[in-house]
């Protein structure tokens, strides 16, 4: 072949078209992106054409021109892929986010309902139990105990009740302490006074005087204390002579449904009168102080349940 034909002007307008495709194609691209690779083709054809078509030198720039033109393409589409990527990704994790943000409210929300259920049927379960433990103190007494108290009374007065009793003497009574009525109560009181007389005396044996200073009492049913009788249900037990001495200190047993308690109850002359004074401890083991009463004017009241109640002090 002869340079001549092969410097032919239709050799060279050849590649004219092709440059306008691929302009065209470099500026639509330059608009609208395309995705990764696509460039590249073009990029591979027009570099092979290059290689085996002849040109002139004008249409050698031309290529290489939109190479650099696809190159930059291919460049920023890779670059929008990767945008797109990590845009993709942060809206796929905003909405993973989102929903587990919509099911951790739900779970919050269920287990405030479930909880407030809970609370609810606690509240009910709670409102039974105290109605029924309520019902069981109201049947068994409770923590409510009841007291023995002596009032002095004059020979010349009379009770129906008890119409032998002759010269001086205490009326014996038992007062209720507590919101819940007592029953069935079982009261001994033990006078080491009339024990020791009893001892004393050469016709009475070593059981006789044991039980000497013994009184029983049995009180079926004891009223709480409640507005009608803000002070507790008062029932007079019987009569019981003044002692010897000016002093006299008696220990009471009690039994009852509810357990057991224990008094102590003190009896002082002062100038003449009869004052007494009282410490209850029982009948539940949550009654860590004593009760206490005492009259007006009682000698040495300060620290009697101390006295009466020693606890034992720890060892170190």
């Amino acid at each position: 072949m002869s340079e001549m034909e092969t410097n032919k002007p239709s050799r060279h307008w050849f590649h004219i078209p092709i440059q306008l495709t691929v302009a065209a194609c470099c500026i639509y691209w330059y608009r609208h992106v395309p995705a990764p690779n696509k460039a590249v083709l073009l990029l591979g054809g027009v570099a092979a054409i290059m290689g085996f078509v002849e040109m002139r030198p004008m249409h050698k720039a031309i290529y290489f021109v939109l190479i650099i033109w696809l190159m930059f393409i291919e460049t920023h589409a890779i670059d929008k892929d990767r945008l797109d990527f990590a845009q993709a990704e942060h809206e796929k994790r905003k909405e993973e986010t989102q929903q587990f943000s919509d099911i951790r409210d739900d779970l919050k929300a269920a287990i405030k309902q479930g909880s407030e259920h809970f609370d609810a049927t606690m509240a009910r379960s709670d409102t039974i139990v105290a109605g029924v433990s309520d019902n069981m103190k109201t049947q068994t007494g409770g923590d409510s105990f009841g007291y023995i108290t002596f009032t002095p009374e004059p020979a010349n007065v009379r009770f129906n009740q008890f119409p032998t009793t002759s010269g001086p003497y205490f009326l014996v009574s038992i007062t209720s302490h507590g919101r819940y009525p007592l029953r069935g109560l079982h009261v001994w009181m033990m006078d080491p006074e009339r024990q020791l007389q009893a001892m004393r005396h050469p016709e009475t044996d070593a059981v006789q005087s044991a039980h000497a200073g013994d009184t029983y009492y049995e009180v079926p049913y004891l009223r709480p204390q409640s507005p009608e009788a803000p002070t507790g249900d008062v029932q007079i037990l019987g009569t019981y002579p003044f002692g010897t001495k000016d002093a006299n200190d008696l220990t009471i047993a009690f039994s009852g449904p509810n357990g057991f308690w224990d008094e102590r109850l003190h009896l002082r002359r002062v100038n003449g009168t009869w004052l007494q004074a009282l410490t209850v401890i029982g009948p539940t083991v949550k009654q860590m102080r004593p009760f206490v009463k005492f009259d007006a004017g009682y000698p040495d009241s300060k620290g009697l349940a101390e006295r009466d109640w020693p606890r034992p002090t720890p060892k170190h």
